[in-house]
């Protein structure tokens, strides 16, 4: 088990390191149905959802690229590796309600796992605007 541990933290460097070259790359939908993986791969099963977090949080800890976009680097991580330990994980984007001045709208990525956040929820109230993946066999944008 601690051999898995060691794989999955060097997986997780791995694909951070790269996270964000596919974000500016691959059109969202191709990205979305990339980390989702089949059903049958699941190289992390055995592995705990709370276990997967941790490794994702530490591997972001200090990020060089995407800083301010952190919330959705790490949404995408942390829901392509529960994935691969087969958990049902969803992947959450919402909108915040438009501010007076605002130039640009405002967005927050999370992953909840069983109805429950597994990263940080808006901390405001947002319209959910798109809910990607779910339960075993809930793939949408695939």
């Amino acid at each position: 088990m601690q051999i898995n541990k060691i794989i999955l933290t060097a997986h997780i460097k791995l694909a951070a390191t790269f996270m964000p070259l596919l974000v500016r790359l691959v059109p969202f939908n191709r990205l979305l149905a990339q980390l989702t993986p089949p059903l049958w791969r699941r190289p992390y099963a055995g592995l705990s959802a709370e276990q997967i977090r941790s490794a994702v949080e530490r591997c972001l800890r200090r990020p060089r690229n995407m800083r301010r976009r952190a919330c959705l680097r790490k949404g995408l991580l942390l829901f392509h590796f529960l994935r691969l330990a087969g958990l049902p994980a969803e992947l959450c984007f919402g909108v915040f309600a438009p501010r007076q001045n605002a130039e640009r709208m405002h967005g927050h990525c999370w992953v909840t796992l069983n109805g429950a956040a597994m990263s940080d929820p808006p901390i405001e109230s947002a319209t959910v605007v798109l809910r990607h993946g779910g339960g075993a066999f809930a793939e949408s944008l695939s």
